[in-house]
């Protein structure tokens, strides 16, 4: 893992768990990028227990034959994707980092837009009448 990553690591797991957020967690899922001992440590220094990880192989080592679910990655990768289609977040010239920012805003509450407009029945009864 780059050592900016495990400059970041301690201070995420400390930020998590001063606003209550590790409680909530019932197994911390992490890619092969945090298998080294010092990751472990700072899991387990902070008494997270039931952990996950991905192991790294080694050169020459052959892929295993089932590799287990890493958690639910896709909601993140499919964010990724919708923003991307946003060409303009792509070809920004802009200098000012207030146009990029109002930029990235508006194509945010574009897609939670249509996101809710989408579910807007999703939790209320059904207003049709049951025949």
């Amino acid at each position: 893992m780059p050592v900016q990553s495990r400059i970041q690591f301690a201070p995420t797991l400390d930020a998590a768990k001063e606003r209550g957020l590790l409680i909530d967690i019932d197994t911390l899922w992490l890619d092969r990028g945090y298998d080294s001992k010092a990751c472990r440590d700072d899991i387990s220094a902070r008494g997270i227990t039931d952990t996950m990880i991905a192991k790294q192989r080694r050169n020459g080592e052959p892929k295993p034959t089932k590799t287990p679910m890493l958690g639910l990655r896709w909601p993140v990768e499919r964010t990724n994707s919708w923003l991307s289609n946003f060409g303009q977040l792509h070809r920004n010239t802009d200098r000012r980092s207030v146009h990029r920012m109002t930029q990235l805003s508006l194509a945010v509450v574009c897609l939670l837009t249509a996101k809710l407009i989408d579910w807007r029945d999703r939790w209320s009864p059904s207003l049709s009448p049951v025949r």
